[in-house]
């Protein structure tokens, strides 16, 4: 009988504890926006080194980030930053290859 009293009472009283979906959405966002910030370092980092073709790659992929994140899907977003990220890190990696190659070559 206490078990039928106890479902019964879950089933009447709203959950309290049950997710948010405008918070959820609200923190996604934030994640978002964090993410898109880290890309958008790794990106200025890199700039110096980026062909022209790449740097304009770089900069229209961070548009469409933070577009994503306002008003699109943060989850999808917040993974192609990571994505972003690493491109504009190869970039970066490659400058600094070529300078020590550079500089074994003078020694």
């Amino acid at each position: 009988m206490t078990r039928a009293l106890l479902a019964a009472w879950l089933m009447a009283v709203p959950v309290a504890w049950a997710c948010d979906p405008a918070e959820m959405e609200a923190a996604m966002t934030e994640i978002c926006r964090g993410a898109t910030a880290g890309a958008a370092e790794a990106i200025e980092a890199a700039r110096p080194h980026a062909s022209a073709a790449e740097a304009q790659s770089l900069a229209s992929g961070l548009a469409r980030l933070e577009r994503l994140c306002a008003e699109g899907d943060p989850v999808a977003a917040s993974r192609s930053a990571s994505l972003l990220a690493r491109d504009a890190g190869r970039i970066e990696a490659r400058a600094s290859r070529a300078q020590t190659a550079l500089l074994k070559d003078e020694s």
